[in-house]
Formats: C-alpha cells, sequence, structure tokens
C-alpha cells in the first residue's frame, strides 16, 4: 500500500465512513474513492464487508459495524448488542418505486417470504428483485421504498438502523430521503453504501453519524441531514454499475435503534 491507502485502510477498518475520511483527511470524497477502489483491488476484497470480514479481526482498534455470517450460522464478527425491538419485514411498509413514472421499463419486485436462512426459519424476509432498463441520463432507478407513517415516526427518534441481509455479491444502497428530495434533486438523499457477499448473511448497522451526502448532489443541492424531516427510507442498487441489470437482495430482522 502507498502511505495515503494505509491511512485510508486504518480508517475504514476502524469504521470511519468515507464522508468522514474525506473530512479529516482534508480531501474530497471523490479521492477517497479513488484510493478505496485501488485498495479493494490489491486486497482482493470488493466491498466494507468483505474488508472488515478478512483483515478486521487482527486488529485491536477495529469496531464491528457489520457482522458477517455464513449461511449454516456461524458467526465471523460479534454483533453489536441491541435493546432495539425487531420489526417484522411485512410492518416496514415496502412496496416497488421505478423510472416507469418517467417513461423508463426498470422494474422492481417487491415482496415478504417465510424462509429458512442459516437453519433458522424467519417467518418475514423482504425480497427485493431489480431489473434495470437503461433510458440514459443516468435517470434509471428501482428501489424499495417506504414511507409508511409508524416507520416515520420511529425513523425521527431514532439514531440509526440495523438489519441482516443476503444479497447478490453487489453494492447496495440504503437512502433516506428528506424533503429536499424533491422532483429536482430526486436521487440526492443522505445514504449509506453497503457491499452483499453472495451466499452469506451479513448484519448491515447503518448509525446516522455514517450517512453521507453523494459527492455529486453535495456539489450541486448540498444540505444537512435533519432526522425529523424524514419522509421516506428506500433501498436501491444503481444501475449498470457492476455490469450487470439484475438484482436480488433479502433483508429480515429489521431494527430501528
Amino acid at each position: 500500500m502507498t502511505s495515503r491507502e494505509r491511512e485510508i485502510f486504518d480508517l475504514l477498518v476502524d469504521g470511519v465512513s468515507p464522508k468522514e475520511i474525506a473530512h479529516k483527511l482534508n480531501i474530497s470524497l471523490s479521492t477517497v474513492d479513488f484510493h478505496r477502489t485501488k485498495l479493494y483491488r490489491k486486497l482482493g476484497v470488493h466491498s466494507i464487508q468483505e474488508l472488515l470480514a478478512k483483515y478486521s479481526a487482527n486488529n485491536d482498534k477495529a469496531p464491528e459495524p457489520e457482522a458477517v455470517i455464513s449461511v449454516s450460522g456461524t458467526k465471523k464478527q460479534s454483533i453489536h448488542p441491541t435493546s432495539a425491538e425487531t420489526i417484522s419485514a411485512v410492518n416496514m411498509g415496502f412496496f416497488g418505486s421505478t423510472d416507469r413514472e418517467i417513461g423508463g421499463n426498470s422494474t422492481a419486485e417487491v415482496y415478504v417470504t417465510k424462509e429458512e436462512i442459516g437453519g433458522v426459519i424467519i417467518d418475514s424476509v423482504l425480497n427485493i428483485k431489480i431489473e434495470m432498463a437503461e433510458i440514459g441520463g443516468d435517470r434509471e432507478y428501482a428501489q424499495a421504498f417506504t414511507h409508511k407513517y409508524d416507520v416515520l415516526k420511529r425513523l425521527r427518534k431514532a439514531n440509526g438502523i440495523r438489519f441482516k441481509a443476503r444479497g447478490d455479491g453487489t453494492t447496495w444502497y440504503l437512502e433516506l430521503k428528506t424533503p429536499e428530495s424533491t422532483e429536482e434533486v430526486r436521487f440526492a438523499n443522505y445514504l449509506y453504501e453497503f457491499g452483499t457477499i453472495r451466499d452469506q448473511v451479513i448484519v448491515v448497522d447503518v448509525p446516522y453519524s455514517s450517512l453521507y451526502l453523494a459527492e455529486w448532489a453535495e456539489k450541486q443541492y448540498y444540505f444537512d441531514f435533519h432526522k425529523e424531516t424524514i419522509i421516506g427510507l428506500d433501498i436501491c442498487t444503481k444501475p449498470f454499475k457492476h455490469g450487470n441489470t439484475s438484482f436480488f437482495l433479502q433483508i429480515f430482522d429489521f431494527e430501528i435503534y
């Protein structure tokens, strides 16, 4: 590693978000992303979860923001203790929202099933199946979205969100919408990026302090995040980022803490 890459590596395994790293090192978020991409390539990982699973176990000061659990249920990292109540996926009120309203052809199937995962029967698993269709101008989107009133009330009083996820090995995003997320700045949400590992369950822990505004949005529409004004929550992936158009994610054991 270069000296800069080592700095960023140490901060990543310490649980520091990319935005906080940019501020701490006095560099742009895009520069952090550039070095992080090079780091992942050199270390043979594809996400922060893989980085933590591979390296933080031998790092005394590394926190455990996201536990990785094999499908068999073997814990690779301990999970943060919590007194938060687990919320059924059915009660989260997610539905599919896509670019069809602006002339696109992307689809988002959002449905709840009962499944056995890691030898445990899960009564309420949220399934998100996305098919992206390119329409140009970075306008494509497909997501699972909720603005259920009871959920919003809890989000506005909380300090973070935690859930278990089993995905397709690609990167996903949790995004919190506030009143600034208007038609004009549709995608300017505060967000959290999490990678998935195929055939493994991970615990995604998203304290609000780790949310960041995407750099493109920050340059044009900067606004502070205020949890008291949350108007929606979505879970999505970025179109064509991985060279494919089909994405699948399962989520269960939601906690708003």
